[in-house]
């Protein structure tokens, strides 16, 4: 019968809109400073640089990029606080974090 009883709760979520190109990092990779918000991003030569971006929604864990970011680039997702524009970084693989670069 699936009736609930006084006490009881339920979950719901609704997918009210769908962006099948939306861009998305990690909500961990965004940074925000005196100009807005900001991330690393992996250079050729492991170096990084900053970069200002416009967000927008977050989902979950993720969180939608409208500007600022193209398809592809890696951004820096722990140890952002040791970082300045030009240090080098390695990625690193671990169970969950697949692909973060690391400082």
């Amino acid at each position: 019968q699936r009736t609930l009883w006084p006490g009881q709760f339920v979950h719901v979520t609704l997918q009210l809109s769908t962006d099948p190109d939306a861009l998305v990092v990690p909500v961990q990779a965004v940074q925000n400073g005196q100009q807005g918000a900001y991330v690393f991003v992996m250079k050729a030569d492991s170096t990084v640089e900053t970069r200002p971006v416009v967000v927008g929604r977050a989902v979950g864990n993720e969180v939608i990029v409208e500007k600022g970011l193209v398809k592809g680039e890696k951004v820096v997702t722990d140890g952002q606080l040791r970082l300045v524009p030009g240090a080098r970084v390695e990625v690193k693989s671990a169970a969950g974090v697949a692909g973060g670069a690391k400082s």
